[in-house]
């Protein structure tokens, strides 16, 4: 019988006290290993101590976690490191401390070949540490939520949605001058970190626009607000993340930022934009107005991300470097 290897969990240590997507996406994934069989523990006050795990699979590469590392690595333990890092350039300490995570890992694990070829292209990365991981998403996304339950709670009609924190490198403050000026509602979910964009957003949003710090992961109100909203849109500066991913598993229609990442990931089945052009968002938001309502190519694209095969992929990456 195949042994799984037992897995620990961890990020900086001030990642939870503001979760954005990445936070969230920690969680999906230990679920994930667990439902395949794995002890897959987040580090805290509940997880075990370290020798009663195999390997460590670490993420980001903040300042933050950087003493953690070092001292696991001191005890011998193997650690898989996930960067999740999206930059165009890097100053000398950046860059000095990306580098020391690398060089304490087994291995680094990337979702595509643009990030891999973005990080490569800043870092050391030896060509024997890298590995590849599809972003993996979950299939209750897939499933049929009750019609117009989010719309009919809020009291909505013609409305875009958008999942985040909300913050300047987001750009939502961009996307709700574009959905207004096109009379959407934009519906904003996610908490902020910045008092003053924040607030801009607010005003920008003016009566009407939807504004909540969260809806339940995987829930039926939040399947239903992304399926019974016009469109999926984000127009961020990095690449939309696991988000834009799980929108497309729902069937909505998605307006993202045009980069190497989103076209690796959603071919032509997007529309794309310009997210330095307030008239390029607003053109993008008029052409998925003609298009015809309901993504089924877009998922059925998408669906490989949470097919068992994306699961194991990591399995193996874990296991290989105990």
């Amino acid at each position: 019988m195949m042994q799984y290897p037992r897995v620990l969990l961890t990020t900086y240590h001030h990642a939870f006290l503001k979760k954005g997507g990445g936070e969230f996406e920690i969680f999906s994934i230990s679920e994930k290993l667990k439902r395949h069989g794995l002890i897959a523990d987040i580090y805290g006050p509940h997880s075990r101590s370290l020798e009663h795990y195999d390997v460590v699979l670490h993420f980001s590469v903040h300042g933050g976690g950087l003493e953690m590392l070092q001292h696991i690595n001191s005890q011998g333990k193997p650690m898989v490191l996930w960067p999740n890092l999206w930059l165009t350039e890097a100053g000398n300490e950046l860059t000095q401390l990306v580098n020391q995570h690398v060089g304490l890992a087994n291995s680094v694990v990337f979702k595509s070949r643009s990030e891999e070829q973005i990080f490569a292209n800043l870092f050391d990365l030896p060509a024997e540490k890298t590995r590849h991981s599809l972003t993996l998403a979950d299939s209750a996304y897939l499933k049929p939520s009750p019609h117009q339950l989010f719309p009919d709670l809020y009291n909505l009609k013609d409305y875009a949605i958008c999942l985040g924190i909300i913050e300047p490198n987001k750009n939502q403050l961009a996307t709700i001058k574009a959905l207004k000026a096109a009379g959407i509602t934009p519906v904003m979910v996610g908490g902020h970190r910045d008092e003053v964009y924040y607030q801009a957003c607010r005003e920008a949003g003016g009566e009407g626009a939807v504004f909540l710090e969260a809806l339940p992961s995987k829930s039926e109100i939040l399947r239903s607000a992304l399926r019974d909203a016009l469109f999926y849109i984000e127009t961020s500066f990095e690449p939309p993340g696991l988000s834009a991913i799980e929108a497309g598993l729902a069937g909505c229609r998605l307006v993202v930022s045009d980069s190497d990442w989103t076209r690796e990931h959603f071919a032509d089945l997007v529309l794309y934009c310009d997210p330095y052009d307030l008239e390029s968002i607003s053109a993008a938001i008029a052409q998925i107005r003609l298009t015809t309502p309901g993504g089924n190519a877009l998922q059925s694209h998408l669906k490989k991300h949470c097919a068992d095969e994306s699961i194991t992929q990591l399995v193996a990456i874990l296991r290989g470097a105990t």
